[in-house]
């Protein structure tokens, strides 16, 4: 469907960068992979992420007795007014000892996957508990990540971005298709970042981003287990803000939540548009928006982790 808006800022970006080639305005850096060059577009921003105690993300869990089997509403009021306030306490309880002491030992276990896993027998993936169990993983180890593709299924990715803290720092990793000859190459690059501890941190990642991954790395017969927990903030969104907000777009919380507008932003549903010209003119002007657009999804992702353990009090 054609957009007048984003028609008239493509025929704008195009006038504007006729000129420029792509490696004098991203300054990226060609990187070797076994499928050929990948083309890498590294920033970076300066942001703290206030990660949730894990002394504190283990007493919220742990206060909550319907985590263990046969405990609803009612008998954990009863076995509340029985003394037992904690699943801790429950260790002591006859009938409950067993699955109580199970959970005290995941908790206490370097194997974080375990606490998540168990949470999410009880409770949806958009319960504030889910997010509690993050406070376990080291902070280094979150991928916060955004994929830009051709639609929506079946067709190449022409853009992916991945975010990593350190030190106060979000440095910022995007593989962008010069060609897309080179989409298993940038699959390889964005591979390269996971090891046996990552945590993905999306916005409909679950649904959208991670299968998306995988199955264009199916195409390419490219075969590594990329199952990791995750953390997608979508639905945590959803709860904290559902019913105050006209929507929950990472856009509407960007700008309801952080205050910032984005300027000369190429909407989602014309970076396929967007990116087409491109390849047909090679002009770089209308790749411009969907990097910076990716850029900013991405940025917005730590933001949004970091006020969502601030409005559920994990902070």
């Amino acid at each position: 469907m054609y957009d007048e808006g984003a028609g008239k800022l493509k025929a704008e970006l195009m006038a504007k960068y006729e000129e420029i080639s792509g490696e004098d305005f991203f300054k990226g850096n060609e990187l070797k992979t076994r499928y050929g060059p990948c083309y890498n577009i590294k920033s970076h921003k300066k942001l703290k992420l206030n990660q949730i105690n894990r002394n504190k993300a283990k007493k919220e869990i742990l206060s909550d007795l319907k985590l263990i089997s046969g405990v609803g509403e009612t008998r954990e009021k009863n076995l509340q007014e029985e003394g037992y306030q904690t699943i801790q306490d429950l260790t002591e309880h006859p009938r409950f000892c067993d699955e109580a002491s199970k959970l005290l030992k995941i908790l206490d276990s370097p194997d974080c996957s375990g606490i998540s896993d168990w949470i999410s027998r009880w409770y949806p993936k958009s319960h504030p508990l889910m997010l509690c169990s993050s406070g376990f993983r080291n902070i280094e180890n979150f991928l916060f990540m955004d994929i830009e593709t051709l639609g929506l299924k079946e067709v190449p990715l022409i853009l992916i971005g991945v975010g990593e803290l350190g030190d106060g720092d979000l440095e910022v990793n995007q593989y962008l298709l010069r060609n897309l000859h080179e989409e298993n190459a940038a699959l390889e690059a964005f591979l390269a970042h996971l090891n046996d501890e990552s945590v993905y941190v999306t916005f409909n990642g679950q649904t959208f981003d991670v299968p998306y991954i995988k199955d264009r790395m199916i195409y390419y017969g490219i075969k590594k287990n990329i199952r990791k927990p995750h953390l997608d903030l979508m639905h945590f969104s959803r709860r904290a803000w559902g019913d105050r907000l006209p929507n929950c777009r990472l856009q509407t919380l960007e700008t309801r939540l952080f205050g910032m507008e984005r300027e000369s932003d190429v909407p989602s549903s014309q970076v396929p548009d967007f990116y087409k010209t491109y390849m047909k003119t090679g002009n770089i002007g209308p790749l411009i928006p969907i990097v910076e657009h990716n850029r900013e999804d991405v940025v917005t992702l730590a933001r949004l982790l970091s006020k969502l353990q601030e409005v559920f009090g994990f902070d």
